[in-house]
């Protein structure tokens, strides 16, 4: 009996020290209607809005089937093939994202990546200034 009080409390020490510590990441999750959704909050906070927006989707229909790419390389792609001034992801820098939850009756449901970029440039060593 002690064995198991002793690791019960060794885990309880691990994960509290990871948690108040920042490593464990949880965005702002906003309140979710049963009947309806559509709500935008931030992924990954930071540099603030970018100089081009790129999106990507998931979806679900009534948990049964789900489909689509929601990541942030995806929704880096999609700006990437929406404007013609781009040549490839690695030419952008990540200022900001946020996510979108849609939801219908628990039938059809939509989580979408939105990102905001910036090209790479020799002032910003390649990542967001301030950085």
């Amino acid at each position: 009996m002690k064995k198991i009080t002793r690791l019960a409390m060794l885990a309880a020490v691990i994960v509290g020290t990871t948690a108040l510590s920042g490593c464990i990441f949880a965005s702002v999750a906003p309140p979710r209607g049963l009947i309806y959704t559509d709500q935008v909050a931030p992924l990954f906070p930071g540099g603030g809005a970018g100089e081009y927006t790129g999106r990507s989707s998931a979806h679900n229909i009534a948990f049964l089937a789900g489909w689509g790419d929601a990541g942030l390389r995806a929704a880096m792609q999609n700006a990437v093939d929406e404007n013609e001034e781009l040549d490839s992801i690695g030419d952008l820098v990540v200022r900001h994202s946020d996510y979108r939850a849609f939801n219908v009756l628990l039938l059809y449901q939509r989580y979408t990546t939105i990102t905001y970029l910036n090209k790479k440039s020799e002032d910003n060593g390649g990542g967001p200034p301030g950085r």
